[in-house]
């Protein structure tokens, strides 16, 4: 059974456990990816499937190729976003008359080890997971990675700037998460700002997004 979760209106979603293969691919796709190795290849197919799923509902149904750093490129009224994990695959988009950038992940609970955290967290998310009992632990340093991950997808179309894990903190208010930036970015993004973070979980998989109103 594919997950359905209440994002924002005006975002398209589309899950998919099932592999694609290359025939799900336009000729000028699978010119720039005959080359790959199996597993790549899959997850290329498997993401191009799900977009066009969404894309198409947004009146759009050519060629997705690739961009800087694989950003897929779309044309310039479309935001998107695509993830997966080793089950589950899946990608939003949206018109960005309503959106100007979308970030999406998609991660299996408990990847994140605890020899990882001081590559991934800041004291105050070390402190907070200290916090929690080994299930809770498991889950909420997936959440907090992914999280971060989907708020880097999001930001980068607009400020074309890498960030590193430590630049940014989880803050949680309730059941609610909220990405702080630890720097200075651009305007639109300054030291200090906060941007909401959703999330859900289905089949051990932690789905998370942020997104940028237009």
């Amino acid at each position: 059974m594919l997950p359905t979760f209440h994002f924002p209106e005006g975002i398209h979603s589309f899950f998919s456990y099932e592999k694609k293969d290359s025939t799900v691919l336009s000729a000028n796709e699978y010119a720039i990816v005959e080359k790959y190795g199996a597993k790549r290849m899959t997850d290329f197919c498997t993401g191009r499937y799900c977009l066009r799923q969404c894309t198409e509902k947004l009146g759009f149904t050519g060629d997705i190729l690739i961009g800087e750093r694989g950003k897929p490129l779309l044309p310039n009224h479309i935001a998107a976003s695509i993830s997966h994990s080793k089950t589950l695959c899946g990608a939003i988009a949206a018109n960005t008359d309503s959106f100007v950038a979308l970030g999406f992940d998609i991660e299996t609970a408990g990847r994140v080890h605890k020899d990882m955290w001081h590559l991934l967290f800041t004291k105050n998310e070390t402190e907070m997971l200290m916090a929690m009992d080994t299930e809770q632990q498991q889950l909420h340093t997936t959440i907090f990675f992914s999280m971060k991950e989907a708020f880097y997808k999001m930001q980068y179309p607009i400020t074309g700037t890498y960030l590193d894990f430590p630049e940014v903190e989880i803050q949680m208010d309730n059941d609610q998460f909220y990405v702080k930036l630890l720097r200075n970015v651009d305007p639109q993004f300054t030291e200090g700002s906060l941007t909401k973070g959703s999330m859900a979980v289905h089949k051990e998989q932690v789905i998370t997004w942020c997104t940028m109103p237009a």
